[in-house]
């Protein structure tokens, strides 16, 4: 019988957090995804594993900053949005 993992999307930041603490897991990946109906159009999307579940939780731009986490969002000079892995490592 294969073992499926489960997949919890959490709606908060604070909900993240703590589930974070409480879990303790080994690492933390994030990837930077377009969203087409964000302004800018950027996304970022942080993921952390325990045995059989897997957290996500999904951020997105609103102006100079993301929605939830209130991470600060640059633009390059040719208009592509970003965001600084130090200013989320420090975050987390």
């Amino acid at each position: 019988m294969k073992n499926h993992t489960k997949i919890v999307h959490v709606n908060s930041w604070e909900e993240f957090k703590r589930l974070t603490i409480a879990l303790q897991p080994d690492f933390i990946a994030y990837t930077v995804q377009n969203a087409p109906l964000s302004r800018p159009p950027i996304g970022l999307r942080l993921v952390f594993a325990t045995q059989d579940v897997q957290y996500v939780f999904l951020d997105f731009a609103d102006g100079n900053t993301f929605r939830r986490t209130k991470l600060p969002v640059y633009t390059h000079e040719s208009g592509d949005a970003y965001f600084k892995e130090e200013e989320l490592r420090n975050f987390i």
